[in-house]
């Protein structure tokens, strides 16, 4: 079955909603979905099967509450939902009713219908099953009650069309949530984030220092441009914006704005002094901060101190016991808490 004109131009503009810059949340492609194909209700659905860890989304957002009062049940009885074994069998069948998969017939018989779905008045569903790791089934779901009937072959279609970006939008939404979580970490820890392209401009940041729409200083935009055609190893340079000294780690992107770290360098011997407040000799905590500065490997931060590699690892392991932690890494972090 292919689109009248009418229903494709329905296609492309949710498409272009479900493109849209920043993309929509999980409840507005349901919401998109909804405008395109009449139900009840629609729910976005993320559940790993060996955990029992089924989490969800789901408008009129008045169904929420019901919802959760619920779930024991759904978790309870989900192993007998049809569509659910037929996708977890048949992970690429595209959008599927009740009516297409085996003992679709029977599900009003089952304890999930009644314990569950019964409570809702829904009869019936239509699924579409994005890609997902195995023993994961991400997908959306429309659902109608009994009154409302079942779905057209043109509403697996519209569906269907949509495949695509649908599970566009969720890889998109995945990655957005963990880059907030990564940005916000490395602010946590003083680090900004920045995306320059290379002419200079930059696309996102995480700093007012630096805003989306700017063009960079020009000290860091010849850091950009001498990498040249990437891609290129990450390069650590120490650039002065305004009155203060920033560290600036570089990455190079094969294909898009390179990504700049930021952060600004305090005080050498303000924070050392707050280090030595934290329990560590004069010393220690010269080889941390250092370390904290860089990054550096024990011969990095020995050349830079005019030390032995012995040495540097003598008060690393002081340092560690000291602060309590157990790695360079976690030293560094706990060193730039002491200092900010």
């Amino acid at each position: 079955m292919s689109l009248d004109d009418r229903d494709a131009r329905a296609v492309l503009s949710a498409a272009e909603a479900l493109a849209s810059t920043p993309a929509p949340d999980f409840a507005g492609v349901l919401d998109v979905l909804r405008s395109l194909i009449d139900c009840d209700s629609a729910s976005f659905n993320d559940m790993a099967l060996a955990t029992s860890d089924y989490r969800y989304a789901i408008v009129p957002s008045s169904e929420a509450r019901v919802v959760a009062s619920l779930k024991p049940k759904y978790d309870a009885w989900i192993h007998q939902h049809p569509l659910l074994i037929a996708v977890a069998k048949r992970p690429a069948a595209g959008a599927l009713r009740l009516c297409d998969v085996e003992d679709g017939d029977r599900f009003r018989s089952t304890d999930l219908y009644r314990e569950f779905y019964a409570p809702f008045d829904i009869s019936y569903q239509l699924a579409a099953q994005l890609p997902s790791p195995p023993d994961v089934v991400v997908a959306y779901v429309l659902n109608r009650s009994e009154s409302a009937g079942e779905f057209s072959s043109r509403d697996v279609e519209v569906i269907n069309s949509l495949s695509g970006l649908l599970a566009l939008h969720h890889r998109v939404a995945i990655e957005r949530d963990r880059t907030d979580i990564l940005t916000a970490e490395m602010e946590r820890n003083a680090w900004a984030v920045v995306s320059v392209r290379s002419d200079g401009m930059v696309e996102a940041s995480s700093t007012r220092e630096l805003s989306t729409g700017t063009a960079v200083p020009p000290q860091i935009a010849a850091l950009i441009s001498s990498h040249g055609s990437p891609p290129h190893e990450p390069s650590r340079h120490e650039v002065v914006l305004g009155e203060h000294t920033w560290q600036c780690v570089i990455h190079p992107v094969p294909l898009g704005p390179a990504v700049l770290l930021l952060r600004r360098v305090g005080d050498r011997a303000a924070e050392i002094e707050r280090l030595e407040g934290a329990g560590l000799t004069g010393r220690q905590a010269s080889v941390l901060w250092e370390l904290a500065r860089t990054g550096g490997s024990n011969g990095d931060l020995a050349r830079a101190l005019g030390v032995s590699e012995g040495t540097v690892k003598k008060h690393l392991e002081a340092v560690f016991r000291t602060l309590g932690v157990p790695s360079r890494g976690a030293a560094i972090l706990r060193a730039r808490q002491i200092s900010s």
